[in-house]
């Protein structure tokens, strides 16, 4: 089996936190720069990627495109 990651669409997510407010792991957070995901907290329980307006956060395999955190 693959390994998964959380990925982010830089150029989909407008920064509107509704990500982070659904993460009980602390694993995303908002800065002045844009989102960032700390890969080492996420446990990928798919919490964000719902509550994504515009489906900027999906969890792929490992390698499967650029991953910006």
């Amino acid at each position: 089996m693959s390994r998964s990651e959380l990925t982010l669409s830089v150029e989909a997510c407008v920064d509107c936190g509704l990500c982070v407010a659904v993460c009980a792991y602390d694993a995303l957070v908002l800065r002045g720069t844009g989102l960032e995901i700390i890969h080492n907290e996420c446990v990928l329980c798919d919490a964000c990627v719902a509550a994504c307006p515009t489906e900027a956060l999906a969890i792929e395999p490992v390698g499967s495109r650029a991953t910006v955190s």
